[in-house]
């Protein structure tokens, strides 16, 4: 769930704002290369011991779940609108 209170947003949004400046001045090749360099780093920092390592695989996951319902199926949609449904 990262719907974390307002005020831990502020622990971390100065850091994360950085890191997608940097990004956003990356070629889409080599951005993705740092995206997964930096999710890497944070999630095996978190994985010392065999239920961290679990915690942080389901975390990416339910990441990976809130980025597909909140925005990919919204794209999705448009394009069956677009082109029709799959019959």
């Amino acid at each position: 769930m990262p719907y974390i209170p307002q005020e831990a947003r502020k622990h971390y949004d100065g850091a994360i704002n950085e890191i997608l400046f940097v990004l956003s001045h990356r070629s889409a090749t080599d951005a993705a290369g740092d995206l997964t360099y930096i999710t890497y780093r944070l999630l095996k920092r978190f994985s010392l011991k065999f239920w961290m390592r679990a915690m942080a695989i389901g975390c990416l996951i339910c990441a990976i779940l809130e980025i597909y319902r909140r925005d990919h199926s919204i794209y999705e949609d448009k394009k069956i609108e677009e082109h029709g449904d799959i019959i």
